[in-house]
């Protein structure tokens, strides 16, 4: 039996998603074409680290990063820390010959995520980003609809991404609302999707108008946590809010749609808000991942008495399901859509061969947040290949 060994650097909320998901992909997928092996896990804290690596299953553990990127049985090395980390990780992986996992967004700036982007090319290493919504049945089943044509041309792309797990002004600061930590706000954190999905359905944005809004304009310093689970007391200072909490744009497509994307962290209502509807000169699709195992579908040429949206079920015919469930209907969940991400990656590191998203499409990603932020400071539509560099 083949074996593909993992080595993780960060046990936060992304760090315990992506064990859970090599844990599990040879429960689902079986040992073929390779099983994940988690070898070493890295954090700050190793009393938390020693518990927390024997709960996984990690073969060892270690509180320096940089003995994973150098370790000889390491095969992947796979980046859940915050954002402003990922291009210093992702750069040293690759030059150590390690194939890459990393979280989105690839990089703070695209200028930083064109250095991972030439660094992982020119290693020749694997590369996947964690847009792990790609890897739901539904969407890969969109995708063939538009490629199929059965949509016709496509006019018009509606998406957004909205959560209100910061609507509440009493959570406390976290480094995701700190500029120099996470760059942008809710645009990086939930919005990245959204235009991920743009990307992978449609096509390349090429032009972009943007405003931002930060409705919570100060948040109590933590006294423990960090992340989602910091946690302040009632007497905390306050400390400003360096990003934004609400991004709407208007874009642009290379193939002649237009768009509008917008995505917020203070959302009251949305719990997992992701959705889109793109419409076409033959039909359109609606989706929300409030009700990710259904996709709505609408085919203009029906006859008049049978027009509508009907909704399609996920099911076996759908590329991904049928390892989980022989039967439509039954339903996936959010960390389902992790292992088939994770059972792609190892896929693709046994077989040697691409896998996607990569770290060139998280980078035309990048560059769309970029070109947003700047519309955003400039107030004016601003043209995506102003963010173009040699690895274009």
């Amino acid at each position: 039996m083949k074996e593909v060994r993992v080595g993780l650097i960060g046990t936060g909320g992304m760090g315990k998603a992506h064990a859970t998901a090599f844990k599990n992909v040879p429960l689902v997928f079986g040992n073929e074409p390779a099983r994940p092996v988690l070898e070493i896990v890295a954090d700050l804290d190793e009393e938390a680290l020693k518990v927390w690596a024997s709960d996984f299953g990690f073969a060892r553990y270690t509180t320096d990063w940089r003995e994973i990127i150098h370790d000889p049985n390491v095969d992947i090395v796979d980046i859940t820390t915050p954002n402003h980390l990922h291009a210093e990780m992702a750069i040293a992986a690759a030059e150590a010959g390690k194939h890459i996992y990393c979280e989105k967004p690839l990089a703070l700036t695209s200028a930083d995520a064109a250095k991972i982007v030439e660094a992982v090319e020119k290693a020749g290493v694997i590369s996947i980003v964690g847009f792990n919504y790609f890897k739901n049945p539904a969407q890969a089943f969109a995708r063939q609809l538009i490629e199929e044509g059965e949509l016709g041309e496509i006019t018009l792309f509606r998406g957004t991404f909205d959560q209100d797990f910061l609507a509440d002004p009493n959570v406390p600061f976290s480094w995701r609302l700190d500029r120099q930590l996470a760059g942008t706000g809710t645009l990086g954190d939930l919005g990245s999707h959204t235009l991920g999905l743009a990307h992978f359905l449609v096509g390349e944005i090429t032009e972009v108008c943007g405003m931002m809004s930060t409705v919570v304009k100060e948040r109590a310093v933590p006294v423990g946590g960090s992340g989602y689970a910091a946690k302040a007391e009632g007497d905390a200072p306050m400390r400003e809010v360096e990003n934004e909490d609400i991004t709407e744009c208007l874009v642009r497509f290379a193939n002649g749609a237009v768009g509008a994307i917008g995505t917020s962290r203070v959302g009251t209502g949305r719990k997992l808000g992701l959705g889109y509807e793109i419409q076409g000169t033959k039909g359109s699709l609606f989706y929300t991942q409030e009700r990710m195992n259904e996709l709505k579908l609408y085919r203009h040429t029906d006859p008049d008495r049978e027009k509508g949206y009907k909704t399609v079920y996920i099911g076996p015919d759908h590329p991904g399901y049928k390892a989980f469930f022989g039967l439509a209907g039954i339903g996936l969940g959010y960390n389902d859509q992790k292992i088939i991400e994770a059972h792609d990656l190892v896929t693709a590191v046994a077989l040697n061969q691409p896998a996607y998203p990569d770290v060139r499409f998280a980078y035309g990603v990048n560059k769309v947040m970029d070109a947003i932020d700047l519309s955003v400071q400039e107030k004016r539509w601003v043209n995506v290949s102003e963010f173009n560099t040699a690895v274009d």
